[in-house]
């Protein structure tokens, strides 16, 4: 999950450091007798606190530090946008604080770890207060990470690898449910008459796997037509074509259950299903870098080279 204050993108560190305050005011009046009595005053500002990470491979750190610094100093408001496009409100940042967690040879940051502060901000909203979060790309939180002039380029690969990403993410529910239904088969070597009794159900969950895999398998040329934006999609083609062959194989496999012998159906199956989760560990590093272009601006390093050239020359 992605975050965006104006221009700003990062992520959270994880969703459990997130914390988010609403509360209301109220006048107190003294009485003769009794406890006072309350008056409704209105409510008080929304209050977010929650902890970022920026990390160079999604993005710059030190431009995107920078710019959370000159707003927090500059008391401008920024819209907030998470997910895909939710539009959380108008805030200002009041308070900041930095580890740096590793950096390159010469020291500059590759990664840091942030807490940051948010209050909201009621008044009148200036033109820009949106940011790149709305005014780009059809107040799409997407499209504002294609950079300008390749928005029309960029907008079919980011409809490639999306479809791409999301079609992964189905399949791979699948073959959760798979594996964890050959779990239980496998402890059934020595009964394998209960053991058939779970075919039915583990069949129709690789149906649903192969359906989605097939549906990848099926969109090649579409990927073949990214690789040069987005490298790592080679990767990931390679490897869920050598997926859909394995689930192919255990469906093969599971078939003929009632007609081979458990070496032959079961144990060529749960060979190909550790293939298979050998090749979704090594898909989560692709997946994740595909789910992160999607949202962050890949340019974004390139400029970060122009900032430190600059600061050399000037220098």
């Amino acid at each position: 999950m992605y975050f965006m204050l104006g221009n700003i993108a990062f992520e959270p560190v994880n969703l459990t450091d997130f914390s988010e305050n609403h509360a209301a005011d109220f006048a107190e009046h003294t009485v003769l007798k009794g406890k006072p009595r309350l008056q409704a005053m209105g409510e008080k500002l929304t209050e977010l606190s929650f902890a970022i990470r920026l990390h160079h491979k999604i993005g710059g750190v030190e431009s995107r530090y920078q710019a959370l610094l000159a707003a927090k100093a500059k008391q401008e408001a920024l819209a907030l946008i998470w997910g895909a496009g939710k539009y959380k409100g108008n805030y200002v940042i009041t308070d900041i604080s930095s580890t740096t967690l590793f950096t390159d040879a010469k020291g500059n940051a590759l990664a840091r770890e942030m807490n940051i502060s948010l209050t909201e901000f009621v008044g009148n909203s200036t033109q820009g207060l949106l940011g790149a979060a709305l005014n780009i790309g059809g107040k799409s939180l997407l499209g504002s990470m294609l950079p300008q002039g390749l928005s029309s380029t960029l907008s079919t690969v980011k409809t490639v690898v999306s479809r791409g990403v999301e079609i992964y993410n189905q399949g791979k529910r699948a073959i959760d449910e798979v594996r964890n239904t050959v779990a239980v088969i496998r402890q059934l070597a020595d009964d394998p008459i209960s053991a058939l009794a779970y075919l039915p159900g583990t069949i129709t969950n690789l149906d649903s796997a192969l359906e989605n895999f097939g549906k990848l398998v099926g969109m090649q040329s579409g990927f073949d037509g990214v690789r040069q934006v987005l490298p790592v999609v080679a990767e990931f083609s390679r490897d869920v074509t050598a997926i859909y062959a394995d689930l192919q194989q255990m469906k093969q496999n599971f078939s003929q259950a009632n007609e081979t012998g458990w070496e032959d159906w079961f144990t060529p199956s749960d060979n190909a299903l550790t293939n298979i989760n050998e090749r979704v560990d090594s898909l989560s590093a692709p997946v994740a870098n595909m789910t992160a272009w999607i949202v962050l601006r890949t340019d974004e390093e390139n400029q970060n080279e122009r900032e430190v050239n600059d600061d050399a020359n000037r220098a």
